[in-house]
């Protein structure tokens, strides 16, 4: 029965396509409002039930936001049977009644139809605004969605479409997996940009852009102060290669937002140089994340370059753990106001962000001076301590089976923070100048950039997955454990008051200690280090250096750089010149060599 509904559907569809529809109008409400939900990343296949869940959610998310335009932002089908699948999905939106536009993402591409194909099925579908570009720009899907003024048919708002689907580019080293948005698609939007604005007597019209893949400047919002949303995918990849669109956007001043899919462990919203960059909410079931599945609502104010965004997640999702049952809670999240919520609070430079993964509860101390409030599980409880009197919290995660935990932390004066061992994958304090004293070990923090702490004395960061540590502009620094950690390098020439570090259990092939002239203790065993050179290190006095790859002769001149009157000991065990080395050169300078500690 639901094949013959399903075919007769098809035949009404093609019908209603060779009467030619003709397009909806998009145009402001009495209340000079617009609202927008984007879609993101369905993965949608035909005839499969988890398909079918995601089009029930996206049908009740139109029908609680009714909203005046859907956007697809790609990927939306992702298997064989695509002109069904498609048609199933355009389904959604008609029977709402709904205008719909949508864009190529890179998985559009693949499986039996091409991006020809595609937009020969869904270009005149019931209610689609979806276009074929121009030609001679680069892509298929780049086009413009006037919004006409509440009280006329003046155009009073823009939504650019724009089409970065490709994987074009194999060496990945050099320039990214996908293709970025050529130099004719830039002209392009420049060349439109203007136009409308000479139509509307020189003023940029206001305006959002849409297109799936993330340009390189997503990168440089993760983290800031202002930033609200998961950020889990924290470096994403987005072409290495800049497209100059972005700096297109601020010469022409119309666009005010950028929204994307492409990375489903994303949501967040941040702001750079007055241009939101944001993610949408992952909306699809067959796709990897973790984040629920759900939509991101954009509401554009007439005559203002204002618009208020959130995220709304129905469902909690993990394909490879098979969950799909309703969120906790379906109220909005992350909700702001461009660009009132974007203004950097000088007057609240004590906040601290980060986000645990797979743990259901989570222990931080906190010390300083002042009161801090505690924000965690989406929003779902807030708790105002005395930083004066350090401060142990317990944080149970009002939705335990969630699978990501955010925890915000805000005082004027946070002097310490211990947050060891919570599952942790982003930790962000550049926002905490006070901070002297950080405990981050036991996690599963990737990179950890602390240059913004320049107060930070003693950090434990052991015990990660660390590949990227920067410390650059700590320079009060004296105590750094970072073992256990998978460090390829490490720049301590900054760290010039450094006492004591240990830098065991990682990959270090070399270790540069020329500006550490106040360290006394060194632990760097178990790397891949290959020469070592202790000449600029006056006070050291202590030095485990066993499993590494120092040969013989890079033994003996490690021993004759010691000072004689440091009077020290040194372990080099397990190192390939272990036993052909000349212990008496060290011997001679008052260092005992020994092979375990």
């Amino acid at each position: 029965m639901k094949k013959i509904l399903f075919v007769f559907n098809l035949m009404l569809l093609s019908t209603l396509i060779a009467n030619g529809e003709e397009k909806p109008l998009l145009k402001f409400k009495p209340d000079a409002t617009f609202k927008i939900v984007q879609f993101t990343d369905t993965h949608l296949q035909y005839d499969s039930y988890r398909s079918d869940s995601v089009l029930v959610m996206m049908k009740k998310v139109i029908e609680r936001e009714k909203p005046d335009l859907v956007i697809l932002t790609g990927d939306v089908v992702g298997s064989d049977n695509r002109k069904r699948a498609w048609l199933k999905v355009a389904q959604v939106m008609i029977d709402a009644k709904t205008p719909w536009a949508a864009m190529f993402g890179n998985h559009d591409a693949e499986y039996e139809l091409d991006k020809e194909q595609t937009m020969d099925i869904i270009v005149g579908l019931p209610y689609s605004l979806t276009e074929r570009g121009p030609k001679g720009v680069n892509g298929l899907s780049n086009y413009i969605l006037p919004i006409q003024s509440s009280t006329s048919s003046k155009t009073a708002a823009l939504c650019y479409v724009l089409d970065v689907s490709e994987t074009a580019y194999p060496l990945e080293d050099q320039t990214g997996t996908f293709t970025w948005i050529d130099d004719s698609q830039v002209e392009w939007y420049k060349k439109e940009s203007a136009a409308y604005a000479s139509q509307n007597g020189g003023t940029p019209i206001p305006a959002l852009a849409f297109f799936h893949i993330p340009f390189p400047e997503f990168n440089e919002v993760a983290g800031k102060s202002t930033t609200v949303g998961v950020q889990w995918e924290l470096n994403p990849a987005p072409p290495r290669i800049r497209s100059n669109l972005f700096a297109a956007m601020q010469s022409c001043k119309d666009v005010m937002g950028v929204f994307v899919g492409h990375h489903h462990n994303n949501n967040y919203i941040g702001c750079l140089d007055d241009i939101c960059l944001a993610f949408g909410q992952n909306s699809g079931r067959q796709a990897y994340g973790d984040l629920g599945a759900g939509a991101r609502v954009i509401v554009l104010h007439e005559g203002e370059r204002r618009f208020d965004s959130w995220i709304l997640k129905l469902y909690e999702n993990s394909r490879d753990r098979d969950i799909w049952h309703p969120a906790h809670s379906m109220e909005p999240l992350f909700f702001v106001s461009y660009p009132d919520h974007f203004r950097e609070r000088l007057g609240n430079p004590g906040k601290i962000n980060m986000v645990s993964r797979g743990v259901n509860s989570a222990t931080i101390r906190l010390s300083g001076k002042g009161k801090a409030t505690v924000d965690w599980g989406d929003g779902s409880a807030r708790e105002v301590i005395n930083l004066s009197e350090k401060q142990e919290l317990t944080i149970r995660h009002a939705y335990p089976d969630a699978s990501i935990h955010i925890i915000t932390i805000n005082g004027s004066y946070i002097s310490a923070l211990e947050c060891n061992n919570n599952g942790l994958t982003y930790l962000d304090t550049s926002h905490a100048p006070e901070l002297s004293h950080l405990d981050c070990s036991g996690n599963q923090l990737p990179c950890l950039d602390l240059s913004g702490n320049g107060a930070l004395k003693v950090l434990w960061c052991n015990r990660n997955l660390l590949s990227e540590l920067k410390l650059s502009n700590n320079s009060q620094l004296t105590e750094l454990y970072c073992h256990d950690n998978l460090l390829a390098q490490l720049d301590l020439s900054s760290n010039r008051a450094l006492i004591r570090v240990n830098c065991s259990r990682n990959r270090l092939k070399s270790l540069e200690l020329n500006s550490n002239a106040e360290l006394t203790r060194m632990d760097c065993y178990e790397n891949q280090i290959s020469t070592l050179d202790f000449s600029n290190n006056k006070k050291l006095n202590y030095a485990v250096c066993s499993d590494n790859q120092l040969t013989t002769k890079e033994l003996n001149r490690l021993f004759s750089t010691f000072w004689r009157e440091a009077a020290g000991k040194i372990f080099i065990g397990g190192n390939p010149g272990e036993k052909e080395c000349d212990r008496s050169i060290a011997e001679k300078r008052g260092w005992k060599v020994s092979l375990r500690y």
